[in-house]
């Protein structure tokens, strides 16, 4: 999950974004959309800043988490499955010929001041660090620190931003893969067993960290959104780019339609509150 310094970067990415570094990969409903090449990659990390004038932050942060519901507007969405340790099981169509991609990861939400919303998900296993090399995220007893992200009383004006990636596990073959859960503190960890591979390709590097804030008038919201994983397989760039020209857009439709259909459907703005457990989804962009 995004430290509270990152969060507080975001915040402030909403007023003033950052984006020097960055190239403009597209504009659509009211984002723009930044890709960046990643350290020791030729893979694409990409940012999306942008505004929805009317769906709240509370009803896009229930959506975006809601599995369930997404059955019923994602035609890319195959399955998923919620697995012991809180690890979620995800599985999402990529175009033909290409197998169906799986995620194992984490999903972590938090609403550190009202109507302020930070959902992360990440794959269990691995980490990249800055200089782009993969770590392994359970060396040490230090899993996760669940920390609420900013004061009570921090304050905010609009615009959106960026983020640190992190990813990754490395599991594949018939047999089932293993993964050490270290619980925080203790020095023992919990044995998680990665189910084998079914006709899947597994990711295995998979970061997406989204932040909702409320806007003025409380009938929209601020979005600043980054993502970022490897498909895997060798998929040719202009395929990818392609993908994600056209899947983005939809995607960014898609969800502002379904917040909109919930709204109508429970005749309200949004949900009285947020089911904290409920797993975030991979977003790659790429429509089948």
């Amino acid at each position: 999950m995004l430290s509270d310094q990152q969060f507080q970067e975001c915040l402030n990415e909403l007023q003033a974004p950052r984006v020097d570094d960055w190239e403009l990969f597209l504009e659509s409903h009211g984002f723009r959309i930044y890709r960046k090449t990643m350290p020791g990659s030729a893979l694409y990390e990409y940012k999306a800043l942008g505004h929805y004038p009317d769906v709240p932050s509370s009803l896009l942060a229930d959506v975006f988490t809601d599995l369930e519901y997404r059955k019923t507007w994602d035609k890319n969405m195959v399955g998923f499955k919620r697995l012991e340790h809180d690890v979620i099981h995800y599985t999402t169509k990529f175009p033909w010929p290409l197998s169906p991609r799986e995620y194992f990861y984490e999903l972590t939400v938090h609403e550190p001041k009202q109507g302020h919303f930070c959902v992360s998900s990440q794959t269990v296993g691995k980490t990249r660090g800055a200089d782009g090399t993969l770590q392994n995220m359970f060396s040490s007893n230090n899993y996760k620190s669940m920390v609420t992200l900013v004061p009570q009383s921090m304050a905010y004006s609009p615009a959106p931003s960026s983020s640190n990636l992190l990813s990754v596990p490395s599991l594949s073959g018939a047999a089932a893969s293993t993964v050490s859960l270290p619980t925080p503190g203790s020095g023992s960890g919990k044995v998680f067993k990665l189910p084998p591979s079914n006709k899947s390709v597994r990711v295995e590097e998979y970061r997406q960290d989204v932040v909702m804030v409320p806007s003025e008038d409380g009938k929209g919201c601020y979005v600043w959104f980054h993502y970022f994983d490897d498909p895997k397989g060798h998929i040719p760039s202009s395929i990818v780019n392609w993908a994600t020209k056209s899947g983005i857009p939809g995607f960014l439709k898609g969800i502002q339609d379904a917040c909109l259909k919930r709204a109508a459907t429970t005749g309200s703005s949004g949900p009285k509150m947020i089911i904290r457990d409920r797993p975030g989804t991979p977003d790659s962009g790429i429509e089948a």
